[in-house]
Formats: C-alpha cells, structure tokens, sequence
C-alpha cells in the first residue's frame, strides 16, 4: 500500500476511535442526572446522530480493520439502554381507523396555544378541533392549552366537547387560562392538580380517575419546562414580566443556547422525580401523556419510564419525531403505560398545524 494510502487508514482509524469515544460517552445519559454533570444533556440530545455514525464506524472497522472490529462492535453493543429507548422495532401494519370493541382510543397532543395569529385565527383552530374530532378519541390530552374565544369555533372547551363529541373535561390552569387539559367520554371519579413546586415553576402534573366501561382508568397529563430555544437574549427589565421563569430569569440573559439546555434538564430532573413519585404509588392501571421536552436517551426519560411501557416502542418504527422542528429524531412527546395495560397500536400523525405532532394509540386494559 502506498504512503498516501497508509496516511489515509491511518487517519479515518483515529476518527473512529474519537467517534467510539464520544459514542461511549453518550451512552452514560441513562445513568447519570444532569444534576451532577449538566454536559450529559447534549450528549442525550445528539444520540441518534452518534449512533448513526457509530454504526458507520463499526461497519467500516469489519471491512478494513478486522482485527480491532470486535472491540468496536462491543463499544456499539454497550449503547443498548439508549438503543432500544430512541428506535422502535415494529414496522409495516398499518394504523386502523376502526377501534375494536373494549379498546380505548387516547389522543395526546402539544397544540401550541393552537398555533393562531391575529390574520389566522379561525381556519388554525378549526382544522385542529376537527382533526381531533375525525379520530374518535375516547381521551383527550393537550398541553400548552389556553381556551381562546376568537370568532364562531374557539377554540373553546365547549367547541372541542362538541366536535368530539366528549362530555367531560377537566382542566388544570398553570397560569391564568393556560396549562394542561383532559377531555374524556366517561365521567372523571377523581381529579388532582399537582404544581411543580419543587422548581418553583407554574407548569404542573394533573392526574384523573376516569370510569371506562371495564374498570378505573387513571391518566396522568404534564407538560415539563419549554427550554426557551428559539428565545432570543434580553434585557434584564424586560424579563422581569415573564412570570413562568421566575428565578431563572437569568437563562435569556445569556448567548449560549447549550447553558439554557442544560439549565432546564436539571431542572426536568427534579419534574420528573415529583412525577414518578405519584406514578409509583398508583395503585391501579394508569397512562401517562406529556410533553416531555427531554429525549428518549436522556436521564428524565430513562427515570420516567422505569417499569413502565412506551406506546411508541411496543408499536411504532423509526426514530418517532413529534416535534415538528429541528432535528427528524426529536421524540419528545410519551404516552407511556403501566403493565397492566396492552397497546394495541399505536401512530404518530404528520399534522403540522402545531410545532408538536399529535399521538394516536389505542390500549387494552387487562382482566
């Protein structure tokens, strides 16, 4: 082999040790809080890319450096916890339309405050309410709700029970007419907000026990803290009216977007440990829907779903975006499920009327 050529093997041979590397150190996401090393929380959000060309790597170490292959192939096998978490394993049947007798039908969606702007108020809201009313839901989750009374259709509660044709609802307000909303067929035999005081953030879990016709049923619907991304920097006297950030008023004041994502997952982190308290001491079989705003691969997602069943991952394929923005392999809206429940099937809808894509999945639950 000429020089050049050696040069070359050598050099694509280091880029894939740096590659492992930084592999292996994203696959610590599950395992340590972003409490005790902020810097996990890129790493979590950038693994499906990191597995990709992980794979690549291991691939090409088979063909031009077999007798180190090995050693890559177990760096790639120690990834599985975040493997089998952000790629789902079911491909090819389709999402039926029809529910089957004793299934029941959940729609969860992160609707934007509907997505409307004062030239488009109407036709917004209207094709959304409509899209939850052609899917025949038996429960309704929203996040980042507000009732807006803006021309003929809303969106109202009322509009939205009577599209759906659902009854009931129950409606936890975060702040002043925004927050989190359940929309049911049956009637709601307990209902509970719960703030995140423990953050000191206005955001809160809501959780009821509904009666389906077979037995208790309790939903649980949160949204965890929006990272402010696309937020430009401001000054200080114009953050001082943005009651949701309270304390933490100084993540706008600050150019590096990466501070503000780590910021808010230790801020997550502490979300999700008030979370998986009530969820733990459940007592009976329960869903829970949010808008999780942290990746499968991340610690939030990991302690959330301990025990638990993701809907996606029983039922779906791919990667599963549902934020309609940035990178194809942002899933960061669940519905995840406690083992006394079955998913039938499960879909996730290219609708792009909000920045979030509504989840369809329809559940069993066990005798």
């Amino acid at each position: 082999m000429s020089s050049m050529g050696t040069i070359f093997k050598y050099l694509v041979f280091l880029g894939g040790i740096i590659c492992s590397l930084v592999y292996l150190y994203s696959c610590l996401t599950p395992y340590i809080s972003p409490i005790d090393w902020h810097y996990l929380s890129f790493a979590a959000l950038f693994f499906p890319m990191l597995l990709i060309a992980m794979l690549g790597w291991t691939f090409v170490s088979i063909i031009w450096y077999r007798k180190y292959s090995p050693i890559f192939i177990i760096c790639l096998a120690l990834g599985y916890q975040n493997i089998i978490s952000v790629f789902a394993f079911h491909p090819g049947k389709d999402f039926q339309a029809n529910k089957d007798s004793g299934s029941i039908r959940i729609l969860t969606w992160n609707v934007n405050n509907f997505n409307t702007n004062a030239v488009d108020k109407d036709p917004k809201a209207l094709d959304m309410i409509q899209f939850m009313q052609a899917q025949k839901p038996d429960i309704i989750c929203l996040q980042d709700f507000s009732e807006l009374h803006w021309g003929k259709y809303g969106p109202t509660i009322d509009s939205i029970k009577s599209f759906t044709g659902l009854p009931y609802h129950f409606f936890s307000e975060a702040d002043a007419n925004y927050g989190v909303i359940m929309i049911s067929r049956w009637p709601f035999l307990n209902k509970q907000s719960v703030p995140f005081t423990n953050v000191n953030l206005t955001e809160c879990l809501q959780y009821a026990d509904i009666q389906t016709p077979n037995k208790v049923l309790r939903v649980y619907n949160t949204h965890l803290a929006s990272m402010n991304i696309h937020v430009e920097v401001m000054e200080e006297s114009h953050i001082n009216q943005l009651k949701f950030l309270d304390k933490n008023k100084e993540i706008l004041m600050k150019k590096d977007k990466l501070y503000r994502m780590g910021l808010f997952d230790r801020l997550h982190v502490q979300q999700a440990q008030l979370v998986k308290r009530s969820l733990d001491s459940c007592k009976i079989p329960y869903i829970f829907t949010a808008d999780l705003n942290a990746v499968p691969s991340s610690f939030v997602y990991q302690h959330l779903s301990k025990g638990l069943n993701d809907a996606f991952l029983e039922k779906g394929f791919g990667f599963g975006r549902t934020y309609d923005s940035l990178s194809p392999t942002l899933r960061i809206d669940v519905l995840l499920t406690s083992k006394d429940i079955t998913t039938k099937q499960f879909k996730t809808v290219r609708n792009h009327e909000s920045d979030h894509l509504p989840i369809i999945t329809d559940i069993y639950l066990k005798h």
